[in-house]
């Protein structure tokens, strides 16, 4: 549904085929539906999308007043995990049918589940996915994620626009010099030091149970931004004790995966760094280069070491993830500076595998519009 109503707003004149391709690129790295990106890029009104999905899709829209006003009397005929289930909201009911704001109103097998759980004829009604995140945060306590937050004054936010991050103090965000370690030797075993009896370390032999070729491979073969997360982060797990992706908005740094100890970090998506914080993170989105050092105890700098399990590292490991010159994630690992220093060029060309996989991604679609 994404790519054909991009493709009719693109005919309507609604956006231009080059807001749309940077909509295409924001969605693989960001997530979320097409017209979410397209509104937090100031592309077009939430307003406008809602009046566009309804003609589109042939079903009623529905104002965010109305989406943000429901009795509890209608929120409780829906059960939680239907709601969560199928991004569904029941609005109001006339007599047995019962009108219900939905993510993807032409889904009809969640319509038949939907009549058949709360016994009533369903009249699917359409919002832009920003507005439905916010209805079912706040009637069903459903969490959204850091990267969608409400643009419209209307909704009590504000229009994100272009990226754009403050300087902060470089003494209290980097507590050593942004190293560049962007020039790479050629041949991976000139920079992976177990090759040949190299670096001792104890995480070598799980680290060679999950190869290289062996995250290319998921890497190139990953359907979606979730399978290249996933992907990056089980291969660093493998590496390091306490190692994470984190994914740069355009006002944030947030929690995406984490690994500690070889096991998923609960909670970790639930962080959120703002790019107006003093932070060795702002260092390393301003500088676009990786930082390798100790980290200084800034408040923000001990949020990302309380999320990934606490304590007090000898250093941290930060590589950006760079795309059309702007950083959009970063990975993230933690330890002795000895090894950390050992691993960081080849997990410089782990982050130019993973943005060669989010270029992959970006094709896709690309090729699915034509």
């Amino acid at each position: 549904m994404a790519l054909r109503l991009g493709e009719m707003l693109v005919r309507a004149g609604h956006i231009t085929p080059e807001q749309l391709d940077e909509a295409l690129k924001s969605q693989v790295i960001f997530g979320g539906r097409l017209g979410t990106n397209l509104i937090e890029m100031g592309c077009i009104e939430e307003e406008e999308l809602a009046k566009v999905l309804s003609e589109k899709l042939r079903v009623p829209r529905v104002s965010p007043d109305e989406l943000m006003n429901i009795p509890p009397s209608i929120v409780e005929v829906m059960p939680l995990e239907l709601a969560r289930q199928y991004q569904a909201v029941p609005l109001r009911r006339e007599n047995r049918r019962l009108f219900v704001v939905m993510a993807d109103p032409s889904d009809l097998q969640a319509i038949d589940q939907i009549a058949f759980s709360t016994g009533h004829v369903i009249v699917p009604m359409v919002s832009p996915e920003i507005w439905l995140l916010k209805a079912l945060e706040k009637y069903y306590g459903i969490k959204r994620e850091i990267r969608s937050l409400p643009v419209s004054k209307g909704m009590g936010g504000r229009k994100v626009c272009n990226y754009q991050a403050r300087p902060a103090d470089a003494a209290f965000a980097a507590p050593r010099e942004v190293v560049d370690f962007s020039t790479l030797p050629q041949e991976e075993e000139d920079y992976f030091p177990w090759v040949d009896g190299g670096y001792d370390n104890p995480r070598i032999e799980a680290a060679q149970r999950y190869t290289i070729d062996t995250m290319s491979r998921a890497l190139a073969d990953a359907p979606d931004r979730d399978a290249v997360a996933a992907a990056l982060v089980s291969y660093m797990g493998q590496e390091f004790d306490r190692a994470a992706l984190l994914l740069v908005t355009r006002d944030a740094v947030a929690g995406w995966m984490a690994m500690d100890g070889g096991n998923p970090v609960s909670g970790f998506d639930e962080l959120k760094i703002g790019l107006d914080e003093p932070s060795v993170l702002l260092s390393v989105v301003n500088a676009k280069v990786p930082y390798w050092g100790p980290i200084a105890g800034t408040p923000a700098n001990l949020r990302l070491l309380a999320a990934l399990g606490g304590g007090e590292p000898e250093g941290v490991l930060l590589v950006p993830l760079v795309m059309n010159n702007r950083v959009v994630a970063m990975l993230c690992t933690l330890g002795g500076l000895e090894l950390l220093g050992a691993l960081r060029e080849g997990l410089q060309t782990v982050a130019r595998k993973a943005v060669l996989a989010f270029e992959v991604l970006i094709l896709k679609n690309k090729i699915l519009m034509t």
